[in-house]
């Protein structure tokens, strides 16, 4: 299996949007592979790649060694697919402060990663997208771009704790990300009720980002679940059960490690490697 890694940064934390530079994991080491990207182009050709995007306030160390870690554990439980882990400024020196302005990180990452994509991907290779929190943001906003633009066939998107409005899979316009719902062959959202950074976070950042930015105020999708009544978006959503309030899954739950090892706590990966291989009825162990 091909694991490899785009970095959207050049700094350790926050700084700016980057072009993108592309390195591989080669027996657990990062290795620069932005002179092969050939390789890369030639290795994804006619394949399902899988594009793995980190949260909000993740140093860039942090987010490669999380992502590192989730495909392995992807991998043991038998995804064969290429596998490209991200990362993206979605963090600052002022820590939780700096939330109001990741957004535009956000939107700024999908927009350099719908262009790199486009442009060392051919056409034929499926793009499916698991990501987590703010993370969701970026893999939406550049799923919604791969599906107006056409080039490039989405495949399936799975969304953990998803940081972005309970209502906007089904919403266009620049906030909404109906065009990349509808574009999937299916999305799945894993959501919790003991999410407390969503719970009491979210609301207070989303306001300050209407406020400063214009963006729509509304409860997360990682909290609630989706809340669509569109029958054709309704007909591209999993249906997955909430996490059961007894695992107490929260917001570091999905991709953090239990402390026995050999899967994360929320056992996200039980449910991801069996949907995207199209397992029927896929379940996720924390929904009981």
């Amino acid at each position: 299996m091909s694991r490899y890694c785009l970095h959207l940064r050049d700094s350790a934390v926050g700084g700016p949007v980057v072009s993108g530079r592309l390195y591989r994991f080669v027996n657990g080491v990062e290795v620069d592979w932005d002179a092969q990207l050939p390789e890369f182009t030639a290795s994804t050709r006619g394949q399902r790649l899988l594009v793995l995007l980190h949260g909000y306030n993740v140093s860039r160390s942090e987010g490669r060694a999380s992502l590192a870690r989730y495909m392995d554990l992807l991998a043991a439980q038998g995804l064969s697919d290429p596998m490209l882990a991200v990362l993206w400024p979605g963090d600052g020196w002022a820590k939780a402060l700096s939330y109001p302005f990741e957004g535009r990180d956000a939107d700024d990452s999908a927009e350099v990663l719908w262009k790199w994509l486009s442009t060392h991907l051919k056409p034929g290779t499926r793009v499916a997208f698991a990501g987590h929190s703010l993370g969701c943001r970026v893999a939406m906003a550049t799923a919604r771009r791969l599906a107006l633009a056409g080039t490039l066939r989405l495949d399936r998107i799975v969304l953990m704790a998803p940081a972005i409005d309970n209502d906007s899979l089904g919403q266009s316009g620049r906030f909404g990300y109906r065009e990349g719902t509808l574009g999937a062959e299916r999305v799945a959202v894993l959501a919790s009720e003991q999410d407390w950074v969503l719970r009491f976070a979210y609301p207070l950042g989303d306001l300050t980002q209407t406020i400063l930015f214009g963006e729509r105020w509304g409860r997360a999708l990682g909290l609630s679940g989706p809340v669509e009544r569109d029958p054709e978006v309704l007909a591209r959503l999993e249906p997955v059960p909430r996490a059961d309030p007894a695992y107490h899954v929260d917001h570091g739950d999905y991709l953090g490690v239990a402390r026995q090892g050999g899967h994360t706590v929320a056992e996200t990966e039980r449910f991801l490697a069996p949907f995207l291989e199209r397992h029927s009825q896929p379940r996720w162990p924390a929904a009981g």
